[in-house]
């Protein structure tokens, strides 16, 4: 007979939310547990193994709806071609945020060493020096 594991084991072992587990449920990352004889839900190792993909890939910053598409397409357990073009996707996503960022941070930069060199005290003062 197969292990089982409450809930309870599940937030414990994987740290996280039993809210967190039962909205991947609704949402379709897991499926409907069984229940047992007193009708609370029973998971499986498989189970844990599915939670723990889902924490890993969100960590690397994929989204709900691309760990679906991978868990329900059993990409990662498929073509290898597939997987590099989903992780290659990621990059440049990753990428992208980063020059963003980094653009910002920039702005940001020059706004404040504009603000402290001139003593600004007003807002429309400031979008004079943005424009230099």
């Amino acid at each position: 007979m197969e292990e089982t594991y409450s809930i309870r084991d599940l937030v414990k072992q994987l740290e996280i939310n039993k809210e967190t587990i039962r909205y991947y449920e609704k949402i379709g990352l897991l499926s409907a547990p069984k229940k047992n004889k007193n009708g609370y839900r029973v998971y499986s190792k498989k189970d844990i193994e599915i939670i723990r993909f889902i924490l890993i890939a969100k960590n690397f910053g994929f989204s709900l709806r691309e760990i679906s598409i991978l868990i329900h397409d059993e990409i990662l357990c498929g073509n290898i071609e597939d997987i590099k073009r989903i992780v290659e996707t990621k990059i440049i996503e990753l990428n992208a945020k980063i020059n963003e960022l980094e653009k910002s941070k920039k702005l940001l930069v020059k706004v404040k060493k504009t603000l402290l060199l001139n003593d600004i005290e007003c807002c429309n003062d400031i979008k004079v020096y943005l424009n230099k």
